[in-house]
């Protein structure tokens, strides 16, 4: 009986030591289970955006018809991006171009209580910026702030046109006209943020404030030389700013 008792309690503890050692070898092949992967920013990416704003232009006249305005009116606007994060940390630096196809923007009527009045527009049917952003990381998250310059090859228009009405040419052109085009610079600043889906795709949303450049048409007459008696050039002229707000959506595929 004594020895019956003995073979029992030895294979009881014998019974509880291998558990023990299953146990510990569980907790340590759970313990060696790799780390969750931290995203980084760092790195190219290329995208496109969408999105839509607020166009305002300012047509002014030193005093050939003596009047200005400042029509503003909606666009849609897209395109494609490229740029390059660094982060160290929570923070983020970078630097991005794009550059973006607009719809037309609403003109105006310059000298509408004169006996001629002309109709002058101004389009930028491609536009861009060169920007450096900066921001803070949260995971996947990224929230930054962003300025630069930016570009816009526009094009100025200007059509004057009789405007008595008891005369029968009212509505036809003068031959008298105030056109131009070329690229104007200005500055952008703006906001945004963005959230990486997975390693390589990142969706977004950006405002961004643009103010360009005055720009100058000459008024010229039928012949091609200046309308203004008297004036030079430089004084004979339809001057234009643009000024827009932009909200768009992004997307963008960063390179690992």
């Amino acid at each position: 009986m004594r020895n019956t008792f003995a073979a029992a309690v030895a294979l009881l503890l014998a019974a509880t030591a291998a558990s023990s050692a299953a146990d510990v070898g569980s907790s340590a092949h759970f313990k060696a289970a790799p780390a969750a992967a931290v995203y980084s920013w760092t790195g190219f990416y290329v995208g496109g955006n969408v999105g839509g704003g607020m166009a305002s232009t300012r047509f002014d006249d030193p005093c050939f018809y003596c009047t200005s305005a400042t029509p503003t009116t909606g666009f849609f606007t897209g395109g494609a991006q490229v740029g390059y994060n660094y982060q160290f940390g929570r923070g983020l630096v970078g630097i991005e171009a794009d550059v973006n196809g607009n719809s037309r923007f609403k003109g105006a009527l310059l000298g509408g209580n004169d006996s001629r009045a002309i109709n002058v527009g101004l389009k930028a049917d491609t536009s861009g910026t060169i920007r450096a952003r900066a921001g803070l990381v949260v995971d996947t998250v990224l929230a930054y702030v962003t300025a630069g310059a930016a570009w816009a090859d526009v094009r100025q228009t200007g059509v004057e046109f009789f405007n008595f009405t008891p005369f029968p040419n009212f509505g036809s052109p003068t031959g008298v006209t105030a056109n131009g085009s070329g690229v104007v610079w200005g500055g952008v600043v703006g906001i945004g943020v963005e959230y990486a889906l997975d390693q390589n795709w990142i969706v977004g949303g950006e405002f961004l404030h643009t103010m360009y450049g005055d720009r100058d048409a000459t008024i010229r007459a039928i012949d091609g030389t200046s309308a203004c008696t008297n004036k030079p050039d430089a004084g004979c002229v339809i001057r234009t700013q643009l000024t827009t707000d932009v909200a768009r959506v992004r997307f963008s595929y960063k390179f690992q």
